[in-house]
Parts: structure tokens; sequence; C-alpha cells
């Protein structure tokens, strides 16, 4: 059941984003960095300055893409099992919102 459940949120957060796999990853840095999120054990990397910076440029690069044509197709083609896989993740990432 706890994976089944992961797997809807993963497609929920996915569905949420446009299927865009990073920007869920830089709401949760950003969250962790100014103290609204504390990260699960494990996750704390997340919520690091490297993380946020990495996550940031992942979404400046997924936002470039809409304009590269062959860039835009490419990351489409790897974005939705990436995406599903990326909403499990963060799922299990939250520790509970402070």
């Amino acid at each position: 059941m706890e994976i089944a459940l992961s797997v809807l949120i993963g497609i929920g957060l996915a569905a949420a984003c446009g299927f865009r796999v990073f920007v869920p990853f830089l709401v949760v840095s950003i969250a962790a960095m100014s103290g609204h999120l504390e990260l699960a054990p494990g996750f704390e990397w997340m919520g690091t300055y490297y993380a946020l910076v990495a996550f940031a440029l992942a979404t400046l690069l997924e936002v470039a893409a809409y304009y590269v044509p062959w860039l835009d197709n490419l990351l489409d083609t790897i974005a939705i099992p990436v995406a599903v896989a990326a909403g499990a993740v963060r799922s299990r990432s939250a520790g509970r919102p402070q």
C-alpha cells in the first residue's frame, strides 16, 4: 500500500508541474533552506546551498528547452518516467512542515 501511495503521489506531483522533473525539488530545497520544511533523515542534502543551485540550474535548463525544439523533445521523452520516480522520492523526503 505504501508503494502504491508513493507512486500515486509521484504521478500527482508530476502532473501538477507539467511533467517537469526538477520544479518540485527546487521548491523543496527552497522550503528546507528557508526553514519551512524539515527533511527526513537521509534527505538533508536537499536543503543545502549546492542542491539549491543544482535544482535551480536544472529547472532553468528545462524552461530553456522550450525554445530549443530538439532539446525539448529529448527532455519530454525521458520526463514522464523520471518525473514519477522523482515524485516518489519527493514523497519520502518530507519530514513535517515547520
